[in-house]
């Protein structure tokens, strides 16, 4: 439901005349645009308002406004208004100021004069929207005598301390910026201790001796060795067969020893050469990898993520999705 003085505002930015039944009404007048060289000020074009109480009787339209805007009838608009108009002179009689948002305030004299104070916070005329107030130097700006002021013993006394307490400050930092890098290890160790703080303590020199330690031989547990049985010999006739005929190859299972970036994984093999040849037209060094029963295509290995990531970047120029794979 939105409210009469919103309702009241709406039809002030585009009528000349608003009348609100039993309170008053409302005139609107449009001011060009002013610049005051004296104040330094360039205001924009604006609606000035005037308030009529005697301007009351019902013209229709603020009720016809209300009716089509809250979807209500006309005698439930006319109602509406008159139970607002009611709380507003309430409000005033009782020696309250009212508000209007955007339209201004209401309030009685001392004499019970209905007094009325347009909100200049807010620009009614619909063309002027977003333009606000300019304020710059006027041209005969007055010019201000200063005269010097001779500072008292004091005020001396209160320098030469702010000084001392910011040379206080600032000589250890400035010292030990200069002195922790150059004399002490903090920076190629990492490490900081309290000693570094001290200038007066010596550092003896470190005293190394070789000592030999002999170290066990590291074993492996034995890897087993395929059989040389027929599936095996048939299956390694069948990935030469294939090899000759053009096909791309298929690496055995991926060691531990380095990291693959893995562009596409298929359980097809046909699917994974399909893909295989379109990264070979991008320049990549593609080849598929066999892993249990997925085939997965990787663009290139190494021994650190550090050391794949330019060809991470480069997959991602050719928009195409990858992973390490450890």
């Amino acid at each position: 439901m939105i409210k009469i003085d919103q309702l009241v505002l709406r039809l002030l930015q585009n009528q000349e005349c608003v009348v609100i039944p039993s309170f008053g009404g409302f005139v609107v007048k449009t001011k060009s645009a002013h610049i005051d060289f004296d104040k330094g000020i360039a205001s924009p074009p604006y609606k000035e308002l005037s308030f009529n109480i005697k301007l009351n009787d019902n013209d229709g339209q603020l009720i016809k406004f209300c009716s089509s805007e809250n979807h209500l009838s006309y005698l439930d608009s006319e109602e509406l208004i008159k139970r607002d108009v009611d709380q507003w002179n309430q409000r005033i009689s009782q020696g309250h100021r009212l508000h209007m948002e955007g339209i201004g305030f209401f309030w009685k004299d001392d004499e019970a004069n209905l007094q009325f104070e347009q909100d200049r916070t807010f620009n009614l005329l619909l063309s002027s929207f977003g333009l606000e107030l300019v304020e710059f130097i006027p041209a005969a700006e007055k010019e201000m005598n200063i005269e010097p002021v001779a500072l008292s013993s004091k005020v001396k006394q209160r320098k030469v301390l702010k000084y001392a307490a910011a040379a206080a400050i600032i000589l250890p930092i400035a010292f030990y910026s200069y002195w922790i890098p150059a004399k002490t290890p903090a920076v190629k160790s990492g490490l900081i201790s309290y000693h570094d703080f001290n200038p007066l303590e010596t550092s003896s020199e470190a005293n190394y001796r070789f000592v030999p330690v002999s170290l066990k031989a590291l074993k492996f547990p034995n890897l087993e060795t395929p059989k040389n049985d027929a599936a095996t010999l048939n299956e390694t006739k069948e990935k030469r067969a294939a090899n000759n005929a053009g096909e791309a190859p298929i690496e055995p299972v991926i060691t531990p020893e380095s990291l693959h970036i893995i562009a596409g994984c298929f359980n097809d093999v046909n699917n994974a050469r399909k893909f295989h040849a379109y990264l070979k037209e991008l320049s990549f060094d593609a080849h598929i990898i066999e892993q249990g029963s997925f085939y997965k295509i990787s663009i290139g290995s190494g021994f650190s993520e550090e050391a794949l990531k330019p060809l991470m970047q480069k997959a991602k120029d050719f928009s195409i999705p990858c992973w390490i794979l450890h």
